[in-house]
C-alpha cells in the first residue's frame, strides 16, 4: 500500500510560530476557541481541501471539493461568514490570503475561479464560471450539459451585497462594484461599476488624482493650525533652525 503524498501547500498549525502569535495576539478568548474548534473539525473531516494558513469559519459554512475532480484553496488568515458555500465541483477554486467573506454568499466552480487577496465579498454575493445550455428545446435543460469560462476576481476587490458574478468574467484588481450588480464582461482596475449589467462609473485612479490639489491644501491648514498653537507662532522645527543660524558668523 503506497501512503497518500501530503500536499507541500498544507500548512501545518500546531508549531512553535503558531502559538507565538496566539501568546502575541492573547487569542485564547472564547471567539478564539470557538474558531479553532470549528477549523479542526473541518480539517479532521476535509483533508483534501488545502488551506495554506489558518481559516476563520463561520456557523454552517460549506468549503466543499469534488474528490478526484475539484480542487480548493483557501489562503492565510481567510475570514468566512455564516452559511456561505465554497464548492469546488471541478476544477480549481482559489482563495488569496486575507480574504474576507460575508454571510449566505456562494461561489460555484467548474473550470476555474480565483480570487486575489485581500478582497472583501458581502452579504448574498453569487460567483460561477459556468452557464447550462437550453438551445434544444426538445430536451430538458438539465440534461443539455454547462459551458464553462474562467473567473478572476482581485486583488483588493469589494464585491458589494447581492452582487452576481458570470462566467468568462475578470474584475481588475481596487475594483468596487455596487451592490446588486450583475457582473457579465470584463472590469478595469480601480474602477467603480454598478447596474445590471454592470458599467463602469468612475475610475478610483482618476478619483485619488483630482484629489491631490485638496490632501494638498488639507495638510498646509494643518501644519498653519499647529503653528498658530504654538507659543511663538512658529511651525515646529523653526525654533530650533533660528538658533542653530544665530550663533554662525
Amino acid at each position: 500500500m503506497v501512503a497518500r503524498r501530503r500536499d507541500p501547500r498544507q500548512a501545518r498549525f500546531l508549531t512553535v510560530a503558531s502559538l507565538r502569535w496566539v501568546i502575541r495576539h492573547r487569542a485564547w478568548t472564547p471567539w478564539y476557541l470557538v474558531r479553532y474548534w470549528r477549523f479542526l473539525v473541518f480539517k479532521v473531516r476535509n483533508p483534501h481541501v488545502v488551506t495554506e494558513g489558518f481559516v476563520f469559519l463561520g456557523r454552517r459554512v460549506e468549503l466543499s471539493a469534488r474528490r478526484g475532480y475539484g480542487r480548493l484553496i483557501v489562503g492565510r488568515w481567510v475570514h468566512i461568514g455564516h452559511g456561505t458555500a465554497l464548492r469546488a465541483h471541478e476544477g480549481t477554486l482559489r482563495i488569496g490570503d486575507k480574504c474576507v467573506f460575508g454571510v449566505d454568499s456562494t461561489i460555484n466552480c467548474y473550470l476555474d475561479v480565483e480570487f486575489g487577496a485581500a478582497s472583501i465579498v458581502a452579504d448574498w454575493v453569487y460567483v460561477c464560471d459556468f452557464d447550462h445550455v437550453f438551445a434544444d428545446i426538445h430536451v430538458p435543460i438539465k440534461d443539455q450539459g454547462i459551458v464553462k469560462s474562467p473567473v478572476r476576481i482581485g486583488p483588493d476587490v469589494w464585491l458589494g451585497t447581492k452582487v452576481t458574478v458570470l462566467r468568462g468574467v475578470t474584475i481588475g484588481r481596487g475594483c468596487v462594484v455596487g451592490a446588486n450588480a450583475v457582473v457579465t464582461s470584463d472590469l478595469p482596475a480601480y474602477s467603480v461599476a454598478a447596474g445590471a449589467p454592470a458599467r463602469v462609473l468612475r475610475d478610483r485612479v482618476a478619483d485619488f488624482a483630482a484629489g491631490a490639489a485638496r490632501r494638498v491644501a488639507l495638510a498646509d491648514i494643518a501644519r498653519k493650525t499647529a503653528a498658530a498653537a504654538r507659543p511663538d507662532g512658529r511651525p515646529a522645527g523653526a525654533g530650533a533652525g533660528a538658533g542653530a543660524g544665530a550663533g554662525q558668523p
